[in-house]
């Protein structure tokens, strides 16, 4: 049995570090900017087609409560098509186009409408503020071109914002850094961006604020050309909504393996890289990435949980006081984050004598920060994932390891949150059962004990022996737009059924 987990491992390990770019879902908020505004890109066929035959049978792009950007973006993608006569664009018939455009503006106008699910506020998701304005404001564009009524945004968007930004772009002014990731909210303005290209190949590694900075067929020397070029191939023409995150792929699986016991042997390539890529303010999730708090612990952890010696002064550069931040300044903290960071001190502090005066009082901070931001009902949660299990196991991991005794109550809330919380068919989910919950639910549960953490077992082991992670999951991850890691989710899933496996 034992043997079976380390080469599931072993095989997940290296799959990942042969990867340039990491393994997500493909997009299709990313796919539709590329066809709307980079029809001259390769893979132009495939992501049309994509685009077609993924609409669901509600006429939107994603499953519930999940498809709102992806929506809009395809459906001003498909109206962006039919009002132009590109040769490219000749792959999928127009008819077939016109009626999935139809089918996206319904469900977009029930959404929209007063009183509608969304009319009040679009779901929370990064720059969702000026991206979904944007998408309105062209999808209005077609429709005063199609003598049709037009949409009224939701609730929360920052119209004024997103004008001023693209005044500034008409003017070949560029961008606030923070927001090279949406860089498609300016398309089309003005002339090309002169070079150089801001990076050496990706805009934040966004293909579509890469395309929309492009804004029309680069010259066969450009990086952001090539880097576009390159990932649409190694994709079959998709793209997912970020790339490359390798190292945020990297560090997750292998941190799922060191917590939960998952026997693996770690290329030593993708820890030479990790430690060449750390720099004064610590790590990016993937080149191109501004680096972040978060990865930072991760990859440090996985670095010295591998026999490495990295310094922790590029992560103390987060450190508020109480807590640590993943972005200088955020507005809205990350428990799952400072999961990551009690780990990784507590490990360094119980290993290293001489750390001990200097660490040890951010430690003690650290949990105490994390224990006040536990839900009454015993879990926590995180702006960047959709689900509490995630935020809660990344807690629990811990505090229940490094959280002493302070931290036995909230582990043992969190413990009886989760048996509560199973739903009744087995399995565990916010909105239905997913693996990926499932696997959390059950990583949470080793830190409880009894008959009852052992029937919930039980329940969650036909769940994680039955699925399949692959493309097609339940897309439970933010940024522009929810999607999932897959190998991340994978590495759960294994870590999870090792779990059982032990236990019995």
């Amino acid at each position: 049995m034992t043997d079976d987990f380390r080469a599931a491992a072993n095989k997940m390990l290296a799959d990942s570090a042969a990867d340039p770019w990491a393994w997500l879902t493909p997009s299709p908020y990313e796919c539709a900017r590329l066809v709307s505004d980079a029809p001259w890109l390769g893979g132009h066929a495939e992501r049309l087609r994509f685009l077609c035959a993924e609409q669901g049978p509600d006429g939107a792009w994603g499953q519930d409560g999940y498809a709102f950007n992806g929506t809009l973006s395809a459906t001003e993608a498909l109206l962006a098509v039919l009002a132009r006569n590109e040769p490219a664009d000749d792959v999928v018939p127009r008819d077939r186009m016109r009626a999935a455009a139809t089918r996206g503006l319904a469900v977009i106008r029930e959404w929209l409408a007063p009183g509608g699910r969304y009319a009040g506020g679009a779901p929370i998701t990064i720059g969702v503020e000026l991206i979904v304005p944007m998408l309105v404001d062209r999808l209005n564009g077609h429709l005063d071109r199609l003598g049709q009524p037009r949409l009224a945004p939701p609730a929360g968007c920052a119209l004024d914002r997103l004008a001023e930004l693209r005044r500034d772009a008409e003017q070949g002014k560029p961008l606030p850094d923070d927001l090279w990731h949406a860089w498609e909210i300016a398309t089309p303005a003005g002339p090309p961006w002169p070079a150089p290209h801001p990076y050496a190949g990706s805009v934040s590694c966004s293909p579509a604020g890469t395309a929309g900075w492009l804004r029309e067929a680069p010259d066969p020397d450009s990086p952001a050309g090539r880097f576009l070029d390159g990932l649409q191939r190694d994709r079959g023409g998709l793209v997912p909504v970020a790339a490359p995150i390798d190292l945020f792929e990297q560090a997750w699986v292998l941190n799922t393996f060191v917590w939960h016991g998952v026997g693996h042997d770690c290329p030593e390539i993708v820890l030479d890289r990790m430690e060449a890529e750390l720099g004064e303010y610590g790590i990016a999730g993937g080149k191109g990435l501004t680096v972040d708090g978060d990865d930072t612990a991760a990859v440090l952890n996985a670095l010295l949980c591998h026999g490495r010696e990295p310094s922790l002064d590029g992560l103390m550069k987060y450190w508020t006081g109480d807590h640590f931040e993943i972005y200088p300044g955020e507005s809205i903290s990350s428990p799952a984050t400072n999961g990551h960071t009690i780990g990784l001190l507590g490990r360094y502090v119980a290993e290293r004598q001489a750390a001990r005066e200097r660490f040890e009082p951010v430690l003690r901070r650290n949990i105490d920060w994390l224990l006040d931001q536990q839900d009454d009902c015993g879990s926590w949660t995180d702006f960047w994932h959709c689900s509490p299990y995630y935020a809660t196991v990344c807690a629990v991991e811990a505090l229940s390891v490094y959280g002493g005794r302070r931290s036995a109550e909230a582990v043992r809330r969190a413990v009886d949150w989760t048996l509560e919380t199973r739903q009744p068919g087995g399995g565990w989910g916010v909105r239905w059962v997913t693996m990926e919950e499932t696997a959390y639910a059950t990583l949470i549960l080793r830190a409880g004990s009894g008959q009852g953490v052992a029937e919930a077992f039980d329940a969650a082991e036909p769940v994680l022996r039955d699925g399949v992670v692959d493309e097609t999951i339940t897309q439970l991850w933010l940024v522009k737009d929810f999607f999932s890691p897959i190998r991340v989710v994978q590495a759960a899933v294994l870590a999870a059924s090792h779990t059982i496996a032990r236990a019995r």
